[in-house]
């Protein structure tokens, strides 16, 4: 009741900036419409974009409970696209992305446990062939806001590592 009653002497300078510093969006998670509030602190800018996706700059990493360990990538400008993405690591817990001075330098990375690490995911009907990107992985550096995905040059990773094990 309390939050009504806030609600009913008007608004204070504090909330109208948190009302400015979070983007409303309308997406579609497992076929429903659903309201996304994003914090403009968690949108991620991709000065080059994604891959085939160039003319897309600002995206949200979003976590899901019903998509864990997974979460979404939320296009901002296009909310109708998102990613679904998982850190490497869970699947290959050695996993490392080895960038370029160059990349890093984009990134205004100081020290690389500023750098969060995602794989796109890509979902088909069966989810025992579902993939995952591990040679072209999304660089977030979460202190700056940045984000970048770079393409390795690392045979050790695939385009189209399996999601499931197959021992699984």
């Amino acid at each position: 009741m309390a939050s009504a009653a806030v609600a009913m002497t008007g608004r204070t300078a504090a909330q109208d900036a948190t009302t400015r510093a979070t983007r409303h969006l309308q997406v579609v998670r497992f076929g429903q419409t659903e309201a996304l509030d994003v914090a403009s602190t968690d949108v991620v800018t991709f000065d080059q974009g994604l891959v085939g996706m160039e003319h897309l700059r600002q995206f949200a990493v979003v976590a899901d409970t019903r998509l864990a360990p997974c979460a979404w990538l939320q296009s901002i400008e296009d909310p109708a696209l998102a990613f679904v993405v998982i850190a490497p690591t869970l699947l290959l817990p050695d996993y490392a992305a080895e960038i370029s001075g160059d990349d890093a330098y984009q990134l205004e990375l100081e020290d690389p446990d500023d750098a969060d690490i995602w794989s796109i995911v890509t979902i088909v009907g069966d989810p025992r062939h579902s993939t995952v990107n591990l040679l072209a992985p999304i660089i977030v550096n979460r202190k700056r806001g940045l984000g970048k995905q770079v393409i390795l040059s690392d045979a050790r990773y695939s385009l189209r590592h399996p999601l499931i094990s197959s021992g699984a």
